[in-house]
């Protein structure tokens, strides 16, 4: 059932929605990723199911992130340079907004007029949700970069082209650091 949500979480960061969803990256300093020509992804990823099966979620991250592995020059191995896990996770929130307004009012007996302070209180529901990227140095087990996506989740299905852009924007966002 969690992964089923985790799932549905992961479909709003692809969802086409103007803003996008927002990105933020980290790699160690002094990194230089010109260094590394392999990568390998986790045994188990983090997208995976408890009882170690991989899920759709997983295959198709893998997908996308095996092109951007290749186009950048890096190749699949046994003994790799970097290892990649993903994870994803939602969260319920809760939006309120109150808004200041001021009535006036008109008395029927006298000329005069009274205005008192009232507000408007909306109340907004929604579910956010976050795919994260680590890439790490198996050989010195240090977390070498890690990329972050989030948005609200708009839509219960995901396509691997949605897959496929979200991870190169991630990408982009680690190599450009």
């Amino acid at each position: 059932m969690k992964k089923i949500i985790l799932l549905s979480m992961f479909t709003v960061l692809l969802s086409a929605c103007a803003s996008g969803p927002n990105i933020v990256s980290n790699t160690t300093p002094g990194t230089d990723f010109r260094g590394f020509e392999t990568y390998n992804f986790f045994p188990q990823l983090g997208t995976d199911r408890d009882n170690g099966a991989r899920t759709p979620m997983s295959t198709m991250l893998m997908a996308s992130m095996e092109h951007e592995m290749e186009s950048r020059g890096l190749t699949r191995s046994n003994d790799p340079d970097l290892l990649v896990d993903f994870n994803v996770w939602s969260e319920n929130r809760v939006d309120i907004r109150s808004t200041p307004s001021h009535t006036v009012h008109r008395s029927h007996w006298n000329r005069g007029f009274s205005t008192w302070s009232t507000s408007n209180t909306t109340v907004r529901q929604y579910t956010e949700g976050s795919l994260l990227i680590d890439l790490i140095d198996p050989r010195t087990g240090t977390l070498v970069a890690e990329a972050g996506a989030t948005q609200r989740i708009r839509e219960s299905t995901i396509e691997q082209l949605q897959a496929d852009s979200l991870v190169a924007e991630l990408m982009t966002s680690i190599w450009a650091n």
